[in-house]
């Protein structure tokens, strides 16, 4: 009895398991034999297929580049992990803007040239003296008739009015000032007189010189020389306006002074 029960009970598995295993159909009777051990049936789950594992990546590559799947504008689609990087759009430069140019410092204007004319020049600022009249001596003139030129020094108003406009002349083309060289201009009555005495023989006599009529000047700076540079500008420039060195302060002249320059006026 023992046997018989048993025999009814493993029927199936024992047939199978004395199946010949031997030769190429030896994986397969095997993996039927292992099925078959299990009392019930296991539920059937489907498994997706795995494709194999290709011998050659590249041939593949390749057979994917030359599909028809390829990107919207006609050039193939990059492949997965070929390392071919993507192309990032092009950055559109913004137009650039040409910054304004720093104002320029305007150069500082150059004092303009006074320019003599027959009418003379312009009245020293500040001065409304007016020129005497034949009731006015020599040496006599009062501030009424004088006009400052600066430095201290007086002229007659239209010799004074002369004589800044050479002034600003001479700075124009040298940058110095020509008054701050005038040594004596004007001179009273009793200034002439102390003149005389502390240079007998080359001061004028009293009441006759022309500074005493506030129309000459007396310059230093170099003018005191006729080889001087100044004396030599006078010379060229001081006509124009006026003012001259006369024949007889001149070299070979009766008194040669070559610091002494006299306005010869319109009138």
């Amino acid at each position: 009895m023992p046997n018989a029960r048993h025999k009814r009970r493993h029927p199936a598995r024992l047939r199978r398991l004395v199946l010949p295993v031997a030769g190429v159909g030896a994986a397969a009777g095997a993996a039927v034999g292992a099925t078959a051990l299990s009392c019930a049936p296991a539920p059937t789950t489907a498994i997706a297929s795995v494709s194999p594992i290709p011998a050659d990546v590249d041939q593949l590559r390749e057979d994917a580049a030359s599909s028809a799947a390829r990107g919207d504008n006609g050039t193939p689609a990059p492949l997965a992990g070929s390392g071919t990087p993507s192309t990032a759009p092009t950055a559109t430069s913004s137009p650039s803007v040409t910054a304004a140019p720093a104002p320029t410092a305007a150069a500082p204007a150059a004092t303009p040239a006074p320019t003599p004319s027959p009418t003379g020049f312009p009245p020293v600022p500040g001065c409304d003296a007016t020129i005497p009249g034949g009731d006015v001596a020599n040496g006599e003139l009062g501030d009424e008739h004088l006009c400052g030129i600066g430095s201290g020094q007086q002229l007659r108003p239209d010799a004074a009015a002369s004589f800044v406009a050479l002034d600003a002349f001479y700075r124009a083309e040298t940058g110095e000032g020509l008054i701050e060289c005038v040594t004596d201009s004007y001179r009273s009555y009793e200034a002439q007189v102390d003149v005389a005495e502390r240079k007998p023989g080359l001061a004028a006599v009293p009441g006759t010189s022309e500074h005493g009529w506030g129309l000459a000047v007396d310059v230093g700076c170099g003018a005191n020389s006729f080889d001087g540079a100044l004396y030599d500008w006078l010379d060229d420039n001081a006509g124009e306006f006026g003012w001259d060195n006369p024949d007889w302060a001149r070299p070979g002249g009766s008194t040669p002074e070559p610091w002494h320059w006299e306005f010869t006026p319109d009138s």
